[in-house]
């Protein structure tokens, strides 16, 4: 099922007009006193051809529904249902922002999602755009995880640059409607993303009027539904929920905004204000993001046990400002080094020092987020698959071969990764180490090593997932795993699968694994059906047991499933096509691919691009859920064509029959 063309045709021919970089777009409001090459956004009609470029970057995964279950939370003084945490973190600049990853592993691939409730996409430059809408792949991780994206709207200070003309044209009313507003709504649905983050900094006089813009903006949609669009508000100088700033909450009856960021170096006084004010105003305190400035405060224990009172209850919710530089690696490292850094600092940061035992450590040592707030897990369906890809790496696998050399990063692959990092055990003399691997992969770039070190005979566990996974009877786990020593003694193990039911949530019980298959690449999969009471699964781990000899050797976990029906080979994508490759600065070539999906996409996870050279040798090149993907760099070949595939990819990573085209130079 293969295509072969040299010249776009066809309907998909439409997103192939523009040539150029597909970047996430930026605006500014309106067109007064617009900066050289910005763009307004009342001129934005994704309708129009001078927004082909806004098919590369929407988000296809809609939003989960998640839980908090205080029975499963990993620290005991955590708490669920209370205090949320937003994290505003930049991923990229404002500007030529790529669409669809990068060929590089030097990318913020963030996953301890299940500690944050919302993620603010922080963007924007006055003299390039006020108003940017997030990575469409950051959108597809985030949802998978059920946490809620906001674009960045930034008004900023007059010596940043900021102007009120900005502000006039955001507040400038077109009849009953706002423009710019009704443009935001638009925006947000149209990229597939949750709401707005008004970061409100160029002080002038005429609150009202900013103020019945976004409560227009609030009107417009129903909150919780599937097409809502949230707004929340940041005010300099703010550190209280106060008589001032309460109308951007909350005005008369009237909801405003969903919540409000409370600016940094808030007191103990602070909080209390805010809570009698959030009464009077008969809105949540929880919907009240008091802020943390993560790179000017270092007292964080200090002001998260103000906030999240030990012993007591949340007295609102937290809001990280930079987030991504708790782990910024240092710089002129390599690749290998810096992922290692980025993973320590993120862990040491979320989960604290030492998760195995938290009740370790001096007392002043910041604890991790996870001390304060449960783990949130998102409701699923079957099948559920995790590759333990954390969305970049640096090599790419498929079914356990490489089919790329390098680095590469694309947030839309990652999987949802181990709620618990990590919760082991073992008998007495032994021990297990878990962490996530750049090493090896079955799909993508990582997986889950295990590092037992058991006597002859004895067990090592770890609880890996917090799940809410309605099975039917005759449901069966898979677990695919290489043993990264030649030793057979250290392949001589007994896996197991640990479940908890919902009638039993805490409890986890061993399921026994039979050895069902052998991939080329030395892959073993292990194959069981779960027991016919099992109705709805709560937690997810492994249970390792030695053999007759010791076991000291690491074992690469590289997938987990839970399914009730054999996976289907997905149908295959048609009609590729293609852009007249454009020349770039480096002397290769940038192109445009798209192609016609199938019809039903349900068996389909995404599409991937490779490269097939001469003796059938195949090159992963990039992927996407959209189907269209945008190659920076290719390099000519003389004498010889380009042949470019794109497979369909199922959910636990088979490939469909590809559409095929090539480039001549």
């Amino acid at each position: 099922m293969a295509t072969d063309h040299t010249q776009p045709t066809g309907a998909v021919k439409e997103v192939l007009k523009l040539y150029g970089a597909p970047y996430v777009p930026y605006w500014h409001p309106g067109r007064s006193e617009l900066p050289s090459g910005a763009h307004p956004l009342l001129d934005w009609n994704p309708a129009k051809d001078q927004d082909q470029d806004g098919v590369f970057h929407r988000s296809r995964i809609p939003l989960r529904e998640r839980r908090q279950d205080e029975r499963l939370k990993s620290r005991p003084q955590a708490r669920a249902g209370q205090g949320q945490v937003m994290s505003c973190a930049e991923f990229w600049g404002t500007g030529d922002n790529p669409p669809q990853g990068l060929a590089s592993c030097r990318f913020y691939a963030f996953g301890y999602w299940q500690y944050v409730q919302i993620l603010v996409f922080w963007a924007g430059v006055a003299g390039t755009g006020l108003i940017c809408p997030p990575n469409g792949h950051v959108t597809d991780a985030a949802h998978r995880n059920g946490v809620k994206v906001y674009g960045s709207v930034f008004f900023p200070p007059t010596n940043w640059g900021g102007r009120e003309a900005w502000v006039r044209d955001f507040t400038t009313k077109k009849g009953t409607t706002y423009p710019v507003v009704d443009k935001l709504v638009k925006v947000a649905q149209y990229f597939g993303f949750d709401g707005w983050f008004i970061n409100y900094e160029t002080i002038r006089e005429g609150d009202a009027a900013i103020r019945a813009a976004l409560a227009y903006g609030r009107s417009l949609t129903e909150p919780g539904k599937p097409d809502a669009v949230d707004f929340t508000w940041y005010e300099m100088r703010q550190q209280s929920l106060n008589d001032h700033n309460a109308q951007f909450l909350q005005h008369d009856h009237q909801r405003v905004c969903d919540s409000l960021f409370v600016d940094y170096y808030w007191d103990d006084s602070d909080l209390t204000n805010s809570k009698t004010k959030a009464d009077q105003i008969k809105r949540p305190v929880h919907d009240l993001y008091f802020g943390l400035e993560l790179v000017l405060e270092k007292n964080w224990k200090e002001r998260l046990d103000l906030l999240f009172t030990p012993g007591g209850a949340h007295r609102g919710s937290l809001a990280l400002y930079k987030t991504h530089t708790v782990s910024t690696p240092p710089k002129g490292v390599d690749d290998t080094t810096w992922t290692h850094h980025l993973y320590a600092q993120e862990a040491a940061f979320w989960t604290g020092p030492d998760p195995d035992h938290p009740s370790t450590g001096p007392a002043d040592e910041f604890p991790g987020i996870a001390h304060y707030v449960a783990e949130a897990c998102p409701q699923s369906t079957l099948p559920f698959v995790t590759h333990f890809n954390t969305g970049h790496g640096h090599a790419y696998h498929h079914a356990g071969t490489v089919v790329r050399r390098g680095g590469w990063a694309n947030l839309s692959l990652q999987d949802v990764l181990p709620t618990y990092r990590w919760l082991t055990g073992a008998d007495p003399r032994c021990a297990l180490k878990a962490s996530l691997s750049f090493d090896d992969a079955w799909e993508g770039g990582s997986c889950l090593m295990l590092e037992p070190r058991l006597e002859p005979g004895a067990s090592a566990w770890v609880r890996l997932y917090q799940l809410d996974l309605p099975v039917t009877p005759g449901a069966v786990a898979q677990v695919t795993v290489r043993a990264k020593t030649p030793h057979p003694h250290d392949r001589d193990c007994t896996v197991q699968v640990l479940i908890a039911d919902a009638h039993d949530p805490e409890t986890l019980g061993a399921v026994a694994l039979t050895r069902s298959g052998e991939s080329p690449a030395g892959w073993a999969t292990y194959t069981a059906y779960l027991p016919h009471h099992v109705r709805t699964l709560t937690q997810l781990g492994l249970r390792l047991t030695a053999g007759d000899l010791p076991m000291h050797g690491p074992l690469a976990v590289g997938q987990i499933t839970v399914h009730d029906a054999a996976f289907a080979t997905p149908p295959a994508p048609t009609d590729l096509e293609f852009q007249v490759p454009e020349r770039t600065i480096t002397g290769g070539f940038s192109v445009r691919l798209a192609w016609k999906p199938p019809d039903d996409e349900s068996a389909v996870h995404h599409y991937e691009i490779y490269e097939i050279t001469a003796g059938r040798d195949t090159t992963f090149l990039g992927a996407s859920l959209n189907p269209v993907f945008y190659l920076p760099q290719l390099a000519p070949r003389e004498k010889a064509a380009a042949r470019l595939a794109v497979t369909a990819v199922g959910h636990d990573g088979t490939h469909s029959p590809t559409a095929r085209a090539d480039i001549t130079w």
